[in-house]
């Protein structure tokens, strides 16, 4: 996906989650095979995602505020960097 196609773009980036807007919305999304899938996951477990493109990402999107798509966004990242630190 574009960093600005369709009206979503990609803020920010951290290994495979992506910080996304559109229209004044914020979400966090994990892009994985080609695939993208929102993030969190939904309680069902229904994570069967959609193309990696503005699309997708509107489909798949848990959009919420900006201060609470990158604070889910650096926890993401810090969760990952352990996991790194622990496989070691």
């Amino acid at each position: 996906m574009d960093r600005n196609s369709d009206g979503v773009t990609v803020l920010e980036e951290n290994g495979s989650f992506r910080l996304v807007a559109s229209e004044g919305r914020y979400a966090v999304v994990e892009t994985r095979g080609g695939r993208v899938y929102g993030v969190p996951s939904d309680e069902t477990g229904g994570r069967d995602g959609a193309a990696d493109d503005a699309e997708g990402v509107e489909a798949v999107a848990r959009w919420t505020a900006e201060a609470d798509a990158r604070a889910l966004l650096a926890n993401l990242a810090a969760r990952g960097d352990q996991l790194a630190r622990d496989l070691r």
